[in-house]
């Protein structure tokens, strides 16, 4: 697959068409060892030097293609070229597609030229240009360029056999006109090398931290296809069970779920397990869709903890077990509550299922949803494979077979990855070993993954410092940074910190760095996460945790036997 500079197309590039070429040479295993440059990304960050020009391919053993890319409808009148695009708006422009890539092209070998002299290898290969039509099946007419040129609709997502052709075509072009074709003339990898350091040097300036992680941001934020095919079956069925691992986008689908539901009229309750997740859903109704609120939102302990208070019962934990309590005794007090004080609702949503299902707390929602578990209408959302960390010892898949055993539903099994790019989707495998070959991972690309390795707590104390400072240098918001740990503050690097002010995460804090433990996040996520105190890998899914709640940049702060741990599971990752 290609290399893309810039790694990742800027959000202000509002042509689909551009969108689509992009992805299809990053993506496309023909481009292997290529460069490709799209010039119009580099634009909205510094001023190009060789025109305005859609791409540049810089591919060993074929040559140099200036591109022009056109989207929507094309078409030429007397000279004036026409462009529609999807919202059937027109524009008109008396130089057509040919002639600004051969205008690219000659910028580009002028440029080559002045910087090398005529003499020079670089400047004597081999240069072609060539226009895509990506939307539509275009036929050249008149004299501005050859049909070998077009890349249209025709060619599928193939640029790849694209560029071969063009290569093809620009050689026998060189032939009918000079002769016999030198070999020289094609690129080698030293020569792509060069040529793409020549021009980054020129106007890829580098982009700051903040800026490649708001590109990643950008490009992750949307629903895929498949999320829209799961609201589909959704609206189309009473009972639903969807699984995907972390990343998926669960959490977003329940809260789209919970809206429809409560456009319809229905009286829902949305339940998860984690005690910070709830908050942030209720906040997030609150504040974003206070009129789609469902009748409750919030954790199922502290949906129970109402409902007694509610019939004049006061649980208060006995001693230090609160598991037996909130496994135990709670549940038997709501019990007694309901029957008391009966509730029901129209619809039940379970975020975080894989910690709910099988515990008595469950058994409860046979009780308030209208119809029963069997005959209601329930939506469950959950990773029953690699965040369970909380059943406590429960068998969630021997209860699925149970639940089945009793009713009927569908099941939806999310498959591709929107939360991570794809640096930190790499690094979540090899780490936790997760078996992704029905898994697909995002392709968005973002900043590295970087590892820090210390000594001492003084020594993890200077790192986080440092990642901070460079963060914040950088240009990326406080708001957008959150430490987790294994471990409670008070036994965390993080309670060490005094150049910066840390705030233990809350879902009304938006504008401060943030900290939390990794098990308290379960179901969270930010734009960088800074993973600290690691002194093993070995709890797998208290990792994968850990590491799948950053979107766009992760640091792990680990200590040396962490990182001899690391190395090897990188090491088996390679040679499996």
């Amino acid at each position: 697959m290609a290399r893309m500079i810039p790694s990742v197309i800027s959000p202000e590039v509002k042509s689909n068409a551009e969108r689509k070429i992009f992805e299809w040479f990053r993506d496309d295993p023909e481009t292997d060892g290529w460069v490709v440059i799209h010039s119009l990304g580099i634009a909205n960050h510094r001023t190009v030097l060789y025109g305005e020009l859609d791409f540049f391919v810089i591919a060993p053993k074929l040559g140099v293609f200036a591109l022009e890319v056109k989207g929507g409808r094309v078409r030429c009148e007397d000279g004036i070229w026409l462009f529609t695009n999807k919202y059937n708006q027109t524009t008109s422009k008396s130089r057509g597609p040919f002639a600004q890539a051969n205008e690219g092209m000659f910028s580009l070998m002028d440029a080559v030229r002045k910087k090398y002299g005529p003499q020079h290898r670089l400047s004597n290969l081999l240069y072609g240009t060539g226009v895509m039509f990506p939307d539509i099946s275009f036929a050249v007419e008149g004299t501005e360029g050859e049909q070998w040129q077009v890349f249209d609709d025709r060619d599928g997502h193939n640029v790849g056999a694209y560029i071969k052709k063009l290569s093809r075509n620009t050689r026998k072009k060189w032939e009918e006109q000079f002769g016999f074709f030198p070999a020289e003339k094609l690129p080698d990898a030293k020569d792509v090398k060069e040529l793409a350091n020549m021009l980054r040097g020129n106007f890829d300036k580098v982009m700051s931290t903040a800026t490649q992680i708001n590109y990643s941001e950008d490009a992750l934020i949307s629903l895929t296809e498949e999320q829209f095919r799961c609201l589909d079956q959704l609206e189309d069925n009473p009972r639903c069970l969807i699984r995907g691992a972390a990343g998926t986008g669960k959490t977003l689908l329940a809260i789209e779920a919970a809206k429809k539901a409560a456009i319809s009229g229905e009286k829902v309750a949305f339940f998860c397990f984690n005690s910070m997740l709830g908050s942030w859903l209720k906040r997030y109704f609150e504040r974003e869709n206070p009129e789609l609120q469902p009748a409750y939102v919030g954790t199922i302990h502290a949906w129970m903890t109402k409902v007694a208070a509610l019939s004049g019962l006061q649980p208060h934990p006995a001693g230090d077990d609160l598991q037996h309590y909130y496994q135990e005794e709670l549940p038997l007090i709501t019990f007694e509550a309901l029957d008391k004080s009966p509730l029901q609702y129209d619809r039940i949503i379970i975020d975080e299922a894989q910690d709910i299902i099988g515990s008595s707390a469950f058994d409860i929602l046979d009780v308030v949803l209208k119809n029963g578990l069997a005959r209601g209408k329930w939506f469950m959302f959950g990773d029953f494979t690699n965040q369970a960390i909380f059943n406590q010892g429960i068998d969630s898949e021997k209860c699925l077979k149970e639940l089945e055993d009793t009713t009927s539903f569908i099941k939806f099994r999310l498959k591709i990855n929107c939360r991570n790019t794809k640096q930190i989707g790499d690094e979540i495998r090899y780490i936790t070993g997760f078996d992704s070959s029905a898994y697909l991972w995002t392709k968005v690309a973002g900043v590295p993954v970087e590892y820090k390795t210390y000594k001492t707590r003084e020594e993890e104390l200077h790192i986080l410092q440092a990642v901070l400072d460079k963060l914040i240098k950088d240009g990326v918001e406080p708001g957008k940074i959150t430490i987790l740990s294994p471990y409670k503050r008070e036994s965390s690097v993080a309670s060490a910190v005094t150049r910066f002010e840390i705030r233990d995460y809350k879902p009304e804090i938006h504008d401060m760095i943030t900290f939390s433990t990794v098990q308290s996040y379960k179901g969270l996520e930010n734009a960088v996460i800074i993973l600290s105190d690691v002194d093993t890998f070995a709890h797998e899914r208290l990792m994968y945790v850990g590491l799948s709640r950053a979107r766009s940049g992760l640091y792990i702060l680990e200590t040396e036997a962490a990182e001899g741990e690391h190395v090897q599971l990188l090491m088996k990752a390679v040679t499996k």
